[in-house]
């Protein structure tokens, strides 16, 4: 089986500081190119015209409410509505696709989706806006020499943790294995902290712990997911993935009661208000948790992965896409909304001072967010890692997330789980071949 596409780790930890150089300049790319269809409707049309969005990260309402009135003032005869949608989003993109009910634009992952959505997508190889985004940003969105895809967002995620509280509990020095994140729970929980606070109700918050710990393995990632692909070894084959049951147990035991029934806004109240000193999350979670707590004082942990304390690191990558409906009846004008995304002051802001996340487009600001200042000092002194879901089949992020679920609440032992995750695996990679 062919290699998936795939930034490699090298080519990762490249992407961010070309995205760091870029952000904040004042250059911007010339709209030249062959595709004219963005300039044939550079005409102030009256015609009334709504695009609709569908996509998961609620994180961004309050963003994307403000960057669709913004784009209202400048052209009036548009409305933009965006749906967003957290729980078994896949399925319902999955759903509204199969009945031909597919929005103007709608968000998924980059990587291995190409391959999924390539037949129903617009492609943007030589729209000129593409042009003002960092070249290093599309890789996760091309297939085949084609542009597939509209990359956002550069996220990080691991541990976020709270500085004062650590402080408090006498944590002077970073958790590096999970003896030492454990010696530091004890030491919280000493204090009346509450160690973890585990949002577990989502699925995906599981899975991403899990690329975490599988990352870790570090070496040829395309040749062993080939392998894993093609069936000539299996998921739990690779002794890394065996860890993440260790650190569920480990966040469980000294996390929050009830972390099934723990969903995102909970999860991020219960470490916003301090009740909580860690949370594994990402960039995206920042400008929710300073509403609730405006001056927190906050980290990344590079993740604890095992007992290799050199092996503690970063997940980091672009892989929040907006994608094209190829049959919208207003292409023209979605085309002319991602323009005025990569130009205009307002687009350009939609990112860094709306999500406080690091955009990809070049000429945006860079984001005064302190998860976002810690992603750029990891990056140039740490231990990074690519978002290894990328090689993963079609489906098998969520029902990961299912079946660690299931794990914890004792539906399953860890035999249990490896055997049906490796069974799950296998079926997916088979289907997508």
């Amino acid at each position: 089986m062919a290699a998936k596409r795939w930034v490699t780790l090298a080519a990762t930890a490249a992407l961010v500081p070309a995205l760091l150089t870029a952000c904040g300049s004042n250059a911007n790319s010339n709209n030249t190119g062959n595709n004219t269809s963005t300039n044939e409707n550079s005409g102030n049309s009256t015609e009334p015209v709504e695009i609709n969005i569908l996509q998961y990260a609620p994180e961004m309402t309050e963003a994307i409410n403000k960057l669709a009135a913004d784009y209202k003032k400048e052209h009036p005869n548009v409305t933009i509505t965006a749906t967003i949608h957290q729980d078994d989003y896949p399925t319902l993109l999955k759903s509204r696709i199969n009945s031909g009910d597919i929005p103007d634009i709608f968000m998924t992952g980059a990587y291995n989706e190409n391959k999924t959505y390539q037949d129903y997508v617009y492609d943007l190889t030589n729209e000129p806006f593409m042009k003002n985004i960092v070249p290093t940003a599309l890789p996760g969105v091309t297939l085949d020499n084609k542009v597939l895809g509209f990359p956002l967002v550069l996220q990080a995620h691991s541990f976020v943790y709270n500085k004062k509280l650590f402080a408090n509990a006498g944590i002077t020095e970073l958790p590096k294995t999970f003896a030492e994140l454990e010696d530091a729970a004890k030491k919280l929980q000493a204090k009346g902290i509450i160690p973890f606070s585990n949002g577990y109700k989502e699925w995906w918050v599981l899975e991403q712990t899990f690329t975490q710990v599988l990352a870790s393995m570090g070496g040829d990632y395309a040749k062993t997911f080939d392998e894993l692909n093609a069936g000539d070894k299996k998921l739990f084959d690779i002794p890394a993935a065996s860890n993440i049951f260790k650190l569920i147990d480990l966040t469980t035991k000294y996390g929050n009661p009830k972390p099934l029934e723990t969903d995102l806004n909970s999860q991020v109240a219960l470490f916003a208000e301090g009740k909580a000193a860690m949370m594994h999350q990402g960039t995206w979670v920042e400008d929710s948790v300073r509403k609730l707590n405006p001056s927190i004082d906050m980290g990344f942990m590079p993740g604890p992965v095992g007992d290799d304390g050199s092996k503690a690191g970063l997940m980091v990558d672009s892989n929040i896409v907006w994608r094209v409906n190829k049959d919208s009846e207003n292409l023209k004008e979605v085309l002319k909304f991602l323009d005025w995304m990569t130009t205009s002051e307002a687009g350009k802001a939609f990112i860094p001072v709306g999500t406080k996340q690091i955009s990809t487009v070049a000429a945006a600001p860079f984001p005064d967010a302190q998860l976002s200042k810690e992603t750029q000092t990891i990056l140039k002194n740490g231990v990074t890692y690519p978002w290894v879901k990328g090689y993963w089949p079609d489906g098998f992020e969520q029902k990961a997330g299912e079946i660690l679920q299931k794990y914890i609440a004792g539906g399953a032992n860890a035999d249990d789980a490896k055997a049906e995750m490796n069974k799950t695996y296998r079926t997916l990679a088979e289907a997508a071949e």
